[in-house]
């Protein structure tokens, strides 16, 4: 996982492997407002639309899971 700053706002981009496919997430959070401003998720490889869909709803759980844990603590 690598965090960086882009505008003011957190950049995390991180790996995951969900289906057999290896997931790169990437998302830009405000901590100020506490939410998330725009994401991606590239997935390597050609799966099927439904394990791109199944891919995806990880993918997305997993960013929500993390974005609660970078910003549970920030004042």
């Amino acid at each position: 996982m690598r965090i960086t700053e882009f505008m003011g706002n957190k950049v995390c981009t991180m790996m995951m492997e969900s289906e057999g496919y290896k997931v790169i997430i990437e998302f830009m959070y405000s901590e100020i407002h506490r939410e998330i401003l725009d994401y991606s998720f590239r997935i390597n490889g050609n799966p099927t639309l439904n394990t791109r869909n199944k891919v995806n709803d990880k993918a997305e759980q997993r960013m929500y899971e993390l974005f609660q844990k970078l910003t549970h603590n920030v004042t």
